[in-house]
């Protein structure tokens, strides 16, 4: 992860799935991800990036690259 938005996803991931190493590419249900993982994935993201991420994009955006560009779009829009 390059970016501080990559760089906080993989932190996040990477204590929810107990995996040290997160690359920017892997799949967060590759790498035992679940949904009830996915919602608090979703919970604290909003907290830390302090805006609405709906549950959904978890799931159309499952790697760290996109996720973090998809959370960089939702920022521009605000």
């Amino acid at each position: 992860p390059q970016t501080p938005t990559e760089k906080k996803i993989a932190e996040i991931w990477s204590d929810l799935l107990g995996i040290e190493k997160i690359g920017v590419n892997d799949n967060f249900f590759d790498l035992g991800g679940h949904s009830l993982l996915a919602l608090k994935l979703v919970a604290r993201l909003r907290s830390h990036f302090n805006m609405e991420i709906p549950l959904r994009h978890i799931f159309e955006y499952p790697a760290v690259k996109s996720l973090s560009a998809e959370i960089e779009r939702l920022r521009q829009d605000k």
